[in-house]
């Protein structure tokens, strides 16, 4: 009142749990004869109350850490934010254990260091480590893989708290990491999220806000996941009273993860006591969905998916665009080859890398996302084609196959459904690759990142669709938005067919 600073705000004591006041006088008078307590009141001046600082945020980061397990109370940060922010949106210092938002943290000057991290993703990176730490000692349950490959890159939100505190979906996404692999996290973490969208529609529909996913796998509430799936699928009626939906893809997306959702609730039954019960559930849910689901959404979903493509003219590259496009990646491969040799820099670098996986996308025509994410050992362990061949299917080879297998070299990447792709290198792509390959150190490219087109990060590649387009632009095409590896195919498939007819 009357513009007075009111001092109100209790701290709890990192050794007996009480919340006080006046921390520093509740730790001289009742610990005095803790060794840590100790060795700060033996200092004085700024050491002293710089240490006193980092018992009082102890105490605070040990309260917050119950907070955050548990997933009920009220965090106690150094500095709290303008408007709201999610609990997850508060990092621990490293030094001082002070929580704060984590746009803050890597201005926060610590009493009790001396150096500030480089960026701000150093200082996240290096807080959400300790933080994790912590929440594994208290038990929390969440896989370690999950949280360093999907969580951790993952947008906090509302979504990401529903995530956080619900047990199936952070199943889901743990199994579904084991099969996929790290090189997948992005699609997980978007059906983790489409889960969690769900499970609110849901709570919202039916006015349970602390229920979780689990709950609602029954087949009480079939109707419920059925009206949330046609609420976030924007479904609907036209004027001849056929449904449709704003969102198609959505109702299949839901579909599928709801069965696997439903085995793996069947799964944790398996481990507890109360399992005879929560196979009922599940068992009752199912027989709603595999005779009701079919007919009431994915069968229209499938039918509006397919009328949004009648009468749409499909719009492919043209040659003269697809010509320009390779002079001018030709050409800055060549300038930017001979200026990697005398100025062996990371902007080069990368501008040589992009060039060549825009090359190799062009050439081959493949989906962009499967050179982009070539390894490093798929293009040094490749083998000599030529002398590892058979030499009876060499010589049954035409004169212009012999010709094109001398000249050119082949890699072998995962592509879809890890299926084995081929991706032909031409002789002047091949020798800007074996150079990117041989500067990658001097360059400043992490040894930890194993992608051939690497980024300056420990396990980033690079866009494929964002150097392609940029690439289009910069050659100067007509229509850059149809430079696409989509369109590519679609290109060649068209123009194969095209051949046929004449043929005929």
């Amino acid at each position: 009142m009357n513009n007075k600073r009111v001092r109100d705000k209790k701290l709890p004591c990192f050794l007996c749990k009480v919340a006080v006041q006046w921390l520093s006088r509740h730790l001289e008078r009742n610990h005095s004869d803790n060794v840590l307590v100790a060795q700060v009141l033996a200092k004085t001046g700024a050491e002293r109350l710089s240490g006193l600082k980092r018992l009082k945020n102890l105490g605070a980061f040990q309260h917050n850490v119950g907070v955050l397990s548990r997933g009920t109370g009220e965090l106690i940060v150094a500095r709290r934010t303008s408007g709201k922010a999610s609990a997850h949106s508060y990092l621990p210092c490293t030094r001082c254990f002070g929580f704060y938002h984590k746009h803050d943290l890597w201005r926060h000057i610590c009493p009790c260091r001396d150096d500030k991290p480089k960026t701000s993703k150093d200082a996240i990176v290096n807080s959400r480590s300790l933080l994790d730490g912590a929440l594994s000692a208290e038990g929390t349950g969440v896989d370690k893989d999950l949280k360093k490959h999907v969580l951790y890159r993952m947008r906090q939100d509302k979504r990401y708290d529903v995530i956080m505190t619900d047990e199936l979906i952070l199943k889901f996404g743990s199994s579904l990491l084991k099969r996929v692999g790290v090189k997948g996290r992005r699609r997980i973490a978007a059906r983790m999220r489409l889960l969690a969208q769900l499970l609110q529609t849901v709570r919202e529909l039916v006015d349970q806000p602390d229920k979780s996913l689990q709950f609602f796998l029954d087949g009480t509430y079939y109707d419920a996941i059925v009206e949330a799936t046609e609420k976030l699928s924007g479904a609907a009626y036209n004027d001849v009273g056929h449904r449709v939906f704003a969102k198609p893809a959505v109702v299949a997306s839901i579909g599928n993860l709801l069965r696997k959702c439903c085995g793996l609730k069947k799964g944790l039954a398996a481990r507890r006591s109360d399992s005879d019960d929560l196979c009922k559930e599940v068992d009752r849910f199912m027989t709603l969905f595999n005779s009701d689901w079919s007919d009431c959404m994915s069968c229209p979903a499938s039918a509006a998916q397919k009328q949004k493509t009648y009468n749409k003219p499909e719009e492919l590259p043209s040659t003269d665009d697809l010509v320009k496009l390779k002079e001018f990646t030709e050409q800055k491969l060549s300038d930017l080859s001979e200026r990697l040799k005398s100025e062996a820099t990371y902007k080069v670098w990368r501008s040589l890398a992009e060039t060549v996986l825009a090359r190799l996308v062009v050439f081959n025509k493949r989906r962009a996302s499967e050179p982009a994410k070539m390894l490093l050992s798929h293009y040094v362990e490749r083998p000599d084609w030529n002398n590892r061949s058979n030499s009876e299917l060499l010589n049954n080879l035409k004169p212009m196959e012999k010709v094109l297998m001398k000249r050119m070299d082949l890699v072998q990447v995962p592509g879809k459904r890890n299926r084995r792709v081929p991706i032909l290198i031409t002789p002047e792509v091949g020798q800007a690759m074996q150079l990117l390959v041989d500067t990658r150190s001097r360059c400043g490219i992490a040894e930890e990142n194993s992608y051939f087109f690497a980024t300056d990060s420990k396990d980033g590649h690079l866009d494929s669709w964002l150097v392609l387009h940029n690439m289009s632009i910069s050659a100067g095409v007509a229509s850059p938005r149809l430079i696409t590896s989509c369109r590519l195919r679609k290109y060649v498939a068209t123009l194969a067919q095209v051949w046929c007819y004449v043929l005929v």
